[in-house]
């Protein structure tokens, strides 16, 4: 969450109620004794929304609703989703570039939610982010070359200027860009061309976490398998571990390790995506992949679903898919399903637990 006073982060985390707190005391009391790369642990990121200052209810957007996960270094963790069920807001607020409301954030053994801009700084060189839009995410009055070189001066000043260059022109190849280019603007490439730069300058400080956001939903199809295939290839070189944020299932089944799917800032199943895609169990996911259209299908007939998505500013109370699910019981409209172990997977859904579904 972003607030100017630290006053009103405290303000909106007493609003959480206790059974949250509570589980995140305990989580952050038990990710210390975990060995995942990077651990969140009940993350909760509210949003106030701008309302007249007569008014004395003061709305929250809730992005995320305790949030709990661990990636494991060195695999490619994928997220999918709709808009706007907060995937982005995620891989941002673990980048630190979202304050969370409550919950925990640790890379690597260390607790790094909360800290400010300085105690991030060792972090920043070990963490890198891939945008969405490569053209909004690089400067256009920089150079290829200075785009590049700048993060590289930033975080290795022991650098000469001839160890700089020759960095980034290795690094410029490795991606599958001419070297050549570096005197050029961004408004002067193609789409997959700026991407791949983008990937360049994420490479520059030898990250050993990348979020990507969503890296390939701009570009072309074609252009998207030559991306995707240079993720993959700069994965297995240089030991990476991804977040890779996506709303396309076609991309998780052949580029993933795990894969968890979001439903308005809550997680409602983690499994790998072979079984995602051979037996999803909670009614979100098999939503999701009925609407994927399959050859030798004669009639595509998608899974229709009553209602509507709830407001993130008003959550209805216990399953936030409740609404829309028709396997919803009294026990769905009013208490929240966690996340556990079940068939093999974690499912937060009263009607797996139950075997309904």
């Amino acid at each position: 969450m972003r607030c100017g006073a630290s006053g009103k982060r405290r303000n909106v985390a007493r609003a959480l109620p206790a059974d949250a707190k509570t589980r995140s005391k305990r989580f952050h009391m038990d990710v210390n004794r975990s060995k995942g790369f990077v651990e969140v642990g009940d993350l909760t990121v509210h949003f106030p929304v701008q309302v007249s200052f007569l008014s004395r209810h003061k709305p929250v957007v809730h992005a995320l609703n305790g949030v709990s996960l661990s990636i494991d270094r060195g695999e490619a963790f994928c997220l999918v989703g709709e808009s706007g069920c907060g995937k982005t807001t995620l891989g941002r607020t673990i980048m630190g570039l979202t304050r969370p409301t409550g919950g925990v954030v640790n890379f690597d053994g260390a607790q790094i939610s909360g800290r400010d801009d300085a105690a991030m700084l060792p972090y920043r060189r070990r963490m890198q982010m891939i945008f969405q839009n490569p053209y909004a995410s690089l400067n256009p009055r920089l150079t290829v070359q200075s785009t590049l070189e700048e993060p590289l001066r930033f975080h290795r000043p022991d650098l000469s200027e001839a160890e700089v260059k020759s960095h980034t022109q290795e690094v410029m190849a490795s991606v599958g860009n001419d070297p050549g280019w570096g005197t050029r603007y961004p408004h002067e490439f193609s789409g997959g061309q700026r991407q791949r730069i983008s990937i360049a300058r994420a490479l520059m400080v030898d990250p050993e976490f990348i979020v990507a956001d969503e890296p390939v939903s701009a570009l072309d199809v074609s252009v998207q398998a030559q991306v995707l295939n240079l993720l993959m290839k700069v994965r297995a070189e240089r030991q990476l571990t991804y977040l890779f944020i996506t709303h396309d299932l076609a991309v998780v089944e052949h580029f993933g390790s795990r894969v968890a799917v979001m439903y308005l800032g809550t997680v409602c199943e983690l499994t790998t995506p072979k079984a995602l895609f051979a037996k999803p169990l909670h009614p979100y996911s098999q939503l999701l992949l009925s609407a994927i259209p399959k050859l030798g299908r004669k009639r595509f007939k998608p899974v229709k679903v009553p209602g509507e998505v709830p407001s993130p500013i008003d959550l209805p109370k216990g399953c936030v898919f409740h609404g829309r699910c028709p396997h919803a019981t009294d026990r769905c409209r009013m208490e929240v399903p966690l996340l556990k172990m079940q068939h093999k997977r974690q499912v937060a859904c009263h009607a797996v637990e139950e075997g309904r579904v």
